[in-house]
């Protein structure tokens, strides 16, 4: 199988972008993955997102809607503390089912989201009880109201997905108070190959680190104020063994309390008593067989950068 090499890098257009030499293939399609060595970003081309419906048919993201879990990231809760004085009105772009909302809005944030998946943002309705919860995408929410005007706009786990980089941060930038911020969350590219299978086309099409990300948000009118990357700690690798492994040992009492319950989405906010409880004893059953095989593995890992799984930060929008 044949693809065209990209002439010159997608985000910021300088010629000749060097191969990798690594290739992922997908239903058919063959990805190769590319550095340029003026923005230090990789990429993987073709460069194209699947478009909404992928993500709506994709079991990983159609579970999520169906079966959500609410609980707010160590991002989340770090960007509302960091901005803590700046409160006022924030967009979530990507908000999925309202994880990163519900929470800004117990702390007094005015909140909008959006998302190109029309289920997660039926989750996220009845969670959060919003009316500015939008299924649409950040350029064309920018287009139709280019009036609207934000303290904060978060892309928590987005940026990868984007195959418009440059005209996805232009609409952000639109959409922005003057000093206004942006917080954002993407895996660490060093990362081990076996803690993020997915980190992969068509799903994720760039990968970045520290000094790309900086570059490409410098470059583009904003300043850096906070930047972290992080690694899996234990509990994350419990839970990889156990979806490598689990079904050896899986007694299939979580499923059989969410039939017994129903459809768990009709009651947004908190699983029902019953899934909650088994929830409870499945965590205790993985920690008792993979827990020390997990502190073992992040025991080795710790001197190698491949424990860094996640990227997070926050910039600030220069005055214009």
């Amino acid at each position: 199988m044949k693809i065209e090499k990209p002439g010159n890098c997608p985000l910021c257009g300088t010629s000749s972008p060097k191969s990798l030499g690594r290739t992922h293939t997908d239903r058919g399609d063959l990805y190769t993955q590319y550095e340029c060595d003026a923005c230090a970003v990789q990429f993987w081309w073709p460069l194209k997102n699947p478009g909404a419906e992928w993500y709506s048919s994709g079991a990983g993201y159609s579970e999520r809607n169906c079966d959500p879990v609410w609980n707010a990231t160590w991002n989340h809760r770090k960007t509302l503390s960091f901005l803590a004085s700046h409160r006022g009105k924030v967009l979530d772009v990507g908000c999925g089912i309202g994880n990163f909302l519900s929470l800004a809005q117990a702390k007094g944030w005015e909140c909008a989201g959006v998302d190109f998946d029309p289920d997660a943002i039926e989750a996220a309705r009845k969670k959060t009880g919003l009316a500015t919860l939008e299924a649409t995408d950040v350029v064309s929410y920018a287009k139709a109201q280019p009036e609207k005007r934000y303290d904060l706009v978060t892309f928590f786990d987005v940026l990868e997905h984007v195959d418009n980089h440059n005209e996805f941060i232009a609409s952000v930038q639109s959409i922005l108070k003057t000093d206004g911020y942006v917080a954002m969350s993407m895996p660490y590219r060093t990362h081990a190959l076996w803690l993020m299978k997915g980190d992969v086309p068509p799903c994720h099409l760039t990968c970045w680190d520290m000094a790309s990300l900086k570059r490409f948000l410098e470059a583009r009118g904003f300043d850096v104020v906070y930047m972290r990357r992080s690694s899996e700690g234990v509990w994350p690798i419990v839970m990889k063994l156990r979806f490598k492994f689990g079904a050896w040992v899986s007694f299939g009492a979580v499923s059989a309390a969410r039939r017994t319950v129903g459809d768990v989405v009709a009651r947004p906010g908190k699983r029902p008593l019953l899934v909650r409880v088994v929830h409870i004893f499945a965590k205790i059953k993985d920690g008792l067989i993979f827990g020390l095989p997990a502190l073992v593995i992040w025991l080795v890992m710790i001197p190698s950068p491949s424990r860094y799984v996640d990227l997070f930060a926050i910039a600030r929008l220069r005055n214009r």
